[in-house]
């Protein structure tokens, strides 16, 4: 799901955090997990079989649960056959609901997640929706993979559009649902009320191996667990483990336990949002943010060293360049000295994890409104400055805000 966030927030602020969950919940492409989740104790079932052998029987006679260290060798379970014929079909669909507990350890921070959410999938296409709560604060993620794109979306704003990357958080789900994989059938016990097949991933190593290869996570030590149906027909699904990844800018040791009950299994459909955002990305400037569709990059104030952004009502410059050693409120101050009129409803915010200052500007001579947000990061310096129509000042102060969440520090 979106890029990193650039900064981690220092222990007294560890909210911020919160900013990198949903980095974290997608890592693993299993993005709904809370504490809520009891661990399942297998009632007395058949003994361990696995895929690769032949001769059992689907649903063979009770006897004990193998434990720890048996020395039995496994046999084919015809139930996992049925499993992996289910999802290699084509059409191979469900909905489903999901709840999990995440925590992140870095540095001499750390942070607790408890995620919920609903999902849909269908033939490599997915949506789903995530709340993700840490320190009593909540956000919601919406994603939606769909054809050559991906549309992401946060806390009810804008839809963004970007180009479907093999990286995506929906690879991994594909990783988790290879028919190809093999699972030990270590028999029948009662999950969520009905009598279901335990199926466990029998190369945990290998699991970790390809999630690790997508490039969003390291080290990932991963185990998988089924519950299907006598017909082979997934009723739920359980993933946890452990894995490190960047938070915020600093390593982090994330621990995970996700589940997901299995809800519908047809008549499923992913579709893309209406109107979304395109995604701009500046390599030159190291940003990445959206714009409404009818925004187009003008020349209009090159010769100033801005780029510029316009549309019929709005126009969005920003530009950012090396800065001497100063601190927030010198640069705001600076910026307003230079001003040819006096700024307006001055206040402290943050943008994409990053503290700044914002303030506004009614330019007489141009008869406008200008809203303005300036930041220092890593160096350099940033002036993100927002015009509207005189009299739309709210407007644009919406606009400008609602753009600058979206943005994200590339480099």
């Amino acid at each position: 799901m979106g890029g990193a966030r650039d900064r981690m927030a220092p222990i007294a602020e560890l909210g911020l955090w919160v900013a990198g969950a949903a980095l974290i919940a997608g890592a693993a492409g299993m993005r709904l997990p809370s504490g809520l989740l009891a661990s399942s104790t297998p009632t007395p079932t058949a003994a361990a079989v696995l895929s690769g052998s032949s001769g059992a029987s689907a649903t063979p006679a009770p006897t004990s649960s193998p434990t720890p260290g048996s020395s039995a060798a496994p046999t084919l379970s015809p139930l996992v056959r049925k499993f992996q014929a289910d999802l290699a079909r084509k059409d191979f669909q469900f909905q489903a609901t999901g709840t999990g507990s995440m925590s992140a350890v870095g540095a001499s921070q750390s942070a607790d997640f408890t995620l919920s959410g609903s999902m849909s999938y269908k033939a490599g296409e997915e949506a789903d929706t995530t709340k993700t709560t840490s320190q009593g604060k909540t956000i919601a993620d919406d994603s939606v993979y769909a054809g050559n794109y991906a549309y992401e979306r946060s806390d009810g704003g804008p839809w963004l559009k970007k180009t479907r990357q093999a990286s995506d958080n929906d690879a991994d789900w594909q990783i988790f649902l290879s028919p190809a994989r093999l699972f030990v059938d270590t028999g029948v016990e009662i999950k969520n009320g009905a009598a279901l097949h335990r199926l466990e991933v029998a190369d945990p190593a290998a699991l970790g191996a390809e999630v690790d290869a997508t490039g969003i996570v390291a080290n990932a030590q991963l185990t998988l667990v089924f519950w299907v149906k006598a017909d082979g027909t997934p009723a739920d699904i359980r993933m946890e483990g452990t894995w490190d990844e960047p938070v915020n800018g600093v390593q982090a040791h994330v621990t995970t336990a996700e589940e997901f009950v299995l809800t519908r299994w047809s008549g499923v459909t992913i579709a893309a949002p209406k109107n979304p955002w395109q995604w701009i990305v500046d390599d030159l400037d190291g940003l990445a943010f959206g714009l409404p569709s009818n925004w187009s990059k003008s020349q209009t104030n090159n010769t100033l060293g801005l780029t510029s952004y316009l549309c019929a009502t709005g126009q969005m410059d920003y530009q950012s360049s090396a800065s001497t050693p100063m601190t927030l409120d010198t640069f705001a101050d600076e910026v307003i000295a230079g001003l040819a009129e006096p700024a307006e409803g001055r206040k402290a915010t943050t943008v994409s994890g990053v503290p700044a200052v914002t303030f506004g500007i009614h330019r007489s001579i141009q008869k406008d409104y200008e809203s303005v947000t300036v930041l220092l990061r890593s160096g350099r310096s940033y002036e993100f400055l927002f015009f509207g129509l005189a009299g739309k000042d709210a407007a644009t102060d919406a606009m400008a805000a609602q753009v600058l969440s979206t943005l994200e520090f590339t480099s």
